[in-house]
């Protein structure tokens, strides 16, 4: 029986609008698996700083890395660390530059709940047999933005964009003291869709990247006194079928 399960039709949801929000009270997870979550939620605590924040903005704080990915056996594979790269017509601020982030670390990439929550992400397309037979490229990150009274937090400073896969699913990792970080979906034509916010840990919405716009908004700090912490775990799901 697979660690992490919902009884939310998400891949129904997907299929027929292209995003579902599912909440944290909605998964249930395995108690080992949520031991490996405690230990993963640590890497965050000491993510580098984001060094393509437009106006030198100091809020955002990430690691990244890719797995090879068989659905048929669920085996995943770590893959050498190489740039970040998205198209400027998916990403208008920092599209079309290569982005040199941090590696994730090396047990991170072993972390049984990462990979778990990986597959059971995966497992929530709707998408054919054929697709499921493919390999697959999981691009994984790790996202801290903070505020300050003096300097909001921009989870996208970059806007309503795309991520530029087949699938994306984005999970709230931490949340402390902090007002905003709403959640925007969007058609093709960049009609709004849905706005929602993510507020218990492991809450989290998956979406159809292909033919989907998203975009969170800034935060701020509930106590002026006291930083504001949005954290984010995302994959991105790209279809590799020449591998």
């Amino acid at each position: 029986m697979p660690g992490i399960r919902t009884q939310r039709l998400v891949r129904r949801e997907l299929a027929e609008q292209g995003y579902s929000l599912l909440r944290a009270r909605e998964i249930d997870i395995d108690d080992d698996l949520r031991e490996s979550w405690l230990s993963l939620s640590i890497d965050y605590a000491d993510l580098p700083g984001d060094e393509y924040l437009p106006g030198g903005g100091k809020y955002r704080f990430r690691r990244y890395g890719r797995f090879r990915f068989l659905p048929t056996s669920g085996e995943l594979t770590p893959l050498p660390h190489v740039d970040y790269f998205q198209s400027a017509d998916i990403n208008r601020v920092t599209g079309g530059i290569i982005r040199k982030f941090a590696p994730m670390l090396e047990g991170t990439f072993g972390n049984p709940f990462l990979r778990e929550l990986i597959r059971f992400d995966f497992d929530q397309f709707p998408l054919s047999l054929e697709e499921r037979q493919c390999v697959w490229e999981v691009q994984a990150h790790l996202i801290r933005v903070t505020a300050s009274a003096d300097e909001r937090g921009h989870p996208t400073p970059e806007g309503i964009h795309r991520d530029g896969a087949e699938y994306v699913s984005v999970h709230l990792a931490e949340r402390l003291n902090a007002r905003g970080g709403d959640v925007s979906i969007y058609d093709d034509d960049k009609l709004l869709l849905a706005s929602f916010r993510l507020e218990d840990i492991m809450d989290g919405y998956l979406f159809q990247d292909a033919s989907l716009w998203h975009q969170a908004s800034p935060i701020s700090p509930i106590d002026a006194a006291h930083q504001a912490i949005r954290s984010i775990l995302t994959f991105d799901y790209h279809l590799r079928s020449d591998h």
